[in-house]
């Protein structure tokens, strides 16, 4: 069956690349499975309460991320219409994650962009 959307060929590239059952891994609609791995690794520097909520916030977004990495393999597989439903659904998504992971990090989160 042709791929439908872009989450449908997201599905497809990393199905022929990593196989079935990592692929499962980057479904919208699959916790993440390195939430915990990412806690881990970064408990003795915050703590493993705050540590489990950046590793959420980093992980919860796979499926965007997924997105913009099959895009960049392969941007001739998406439609014009793919990449603006791509690119609105990671906007939507991602930015808030990565300021909430960011700030209970104890990082900036200014924006180095506006002069």
């Amino acid at each position: 069956m042709a791929p439908q959307n872009y989450r449908d060929k997201v599905d497809l590239i990393f199905r022929q690349l990593a196989g079935e059952d990592r692929a499962k891994c980057l479904l919208p609609t699959v916790p993440s499975r390195v939430t915990v791995q990412i806690s881990e690794a970064i408990s003795s520097e915050h703590g493993s309460k705050t540590a489990a909520e950046i590793g959420f916030h980093l992980g919860d977004w796979q499926a965007d991320a997924a997105f913009l990495v099959a895009l960049h393999l392969f941007p001739e597989r998406f439609t014009t219409q793919d990449i603006e439903d791509g690119v609105r659904s990671f906007l939507i998504h991602v930015p808030a994650h990565v300021i909430a992971a960011a700030r209970l990090a104890g990082c900036s989160t200014n924006d180095i962009f506006c002069e």
